[in-house]
């Protein structure tokens, strides 16, 4: 994802967009990759952000993992993540775009 400019009023709304969006798994797999794209951005500015806005961001993401079963499944309805990485050139960091492998890990520790 490129680096973009990012004006302040932009990130405050994918960022209440995101916060949002991660208690509502059961919308459709392009809600989702909305999400996923909010989060990329807020990725970003990350660095930029204030405490607070950080905590916020945090705690969003700890529901959005407690959710990554759901939000996986509506995702690969629409679309294979592996070939949406390489298609987009996913940084390796940005974690939200591995649903698949993080629901792979999760069965596999359930399994043990």
């Amino acid at each position: 994802m490129p680096k973009l400019f990012v004006s302040m009023s932009d990130y405050k709304k994918w960022l209440a967009n995101y916060t949002v969006s991660v208690k509502f798994p059961g919308v459709s797999g392009f809600e989702i990759l909305e999400m996923l794209q909010a989060r990329s951005h807020l990725a970003l500015i990350e660095s930029n952000m204030c405490a607070t806005e950080r905590a916020e961001l945090e705690s969003a993401d700890a529901i959005f993992l407690a959710h990554a079963d759901e939000f996986y499944a509506s995702l690969y309805e629409i679309a294979e993540l592996s070939e949406l990485r390489a298609k987009t050139n996913i940084l390796p960091s940005h974690w939200w775009w591995h649903l698949d492998k993080l629901v792979q890990q999760k069965l596999a520790a359930v399994a043990v």
